[in-house]
């Protein structure tokens, strides 16, 4: 399967955003770092881990 990292990353982020304005600064805070700087791999095992559905990002 092959995956729009891109979309993928950007996506994340934008949650991790949406964490930190709901309050759970500690858990976006955390994340983003992480998320920026993952490799394509890595970004799509956090993705897997978080349940979300890389369908959504097949190209």
């Amino acid at each position: 399967m092959n995956i729009d990292i891109d979309k993928l990353r950007k996506d994340m982020l934008d949650n991790c955003y949406a964490l930190f304005f709901a309050s759970d600064i500690v858990a976006a805070l955390a994340e983003t770092p992480d998320i920026e700087q993952a490799s394509d791999e890595e970004l799509v095992e956090m993705a897997q881990k978080q349940g979300i559905d890389l369908r959504k990002y097949e190209i």
